[in-house]
């Protein structure tokens, strides 16, 4: 029953959240014959942009592509002086249609955020301890204490916390990149 309930929320909401994702708001920034800006946030970004790049070099309508990642804008020059609507609205499409097939390849911004306040908290806590304690060193002793605590109560999960604490330890000098 519930599963069934969860399904028929999902086929109703899903088209509703997709559309949400797919809502990009492209601006054009100025039109001039035979040239157009157009602008987004959700362009900014260097996958997205060599992604609009690629795509766009391929249309024989046009004759050049600029994408800049910086300030999300992307400027096309035509071939030919003006465009009909439809061809206008072919090509807005078309960098949408571009930017959200870009999506699994982005970090997600979630994800970005995460990362600077871990490397905040890290170089923090190196700098007041004097280079003596980073967050990977005090991650790994909260495992092994969490760990050899549990063992008498619970073996499978305490094993799993001290290969957590031996993962980290041993990743922790092998040159791994930092986040």
């Amino acid at each position: 029953m519930y599963n069934t309930l969860m399904g028929i929320g999902l086929s109703l909401a899903g088209p509703k959240m997709l559309s949400k994702i797919q809502d990009q708001k492209v601006h054009v920034v100025h039109a001039l014959p035979g040239r157009v800006r157009l602008k987004c946030s959700r362009w900014k970004n260097e996958k997205t942009a060599i992604n609009l790049e690629s795509v766009f070099r391929q249309i024989p309508l046009i004759s050049k592509v600029e994408a800049s990642p910086i300030t999300g804008s992307l400027l096309l020059e035509f071939k030919i002086q003006s465009l009909t609507q439809e061809q206008f609205d072919q090509i807005v499409q078309q960098a949408v249609h571009t930017s959200v097939a870009t999506y699994p390849e982005l970090e997600s911004d979630l994800m970005v955020i995460l990362k600077n306040v871990i490397n905040t908290i890290d170089n923090t806590m190196r700098k007041q301890s004097g280079g003596r304690v980073d967050i990977d060193a005090l991650l790994s002793v909260v495992l092994i204490v969490n760990g050899i605590l549990r063992m008498p109560t619970n073996p499978a999960f305490s094993s799993s916390l001290l290969y957590w604490a031996y993962t980290i330890i041993s990743n922790k000098g092998s040159g791994r990149s930092r986040i």
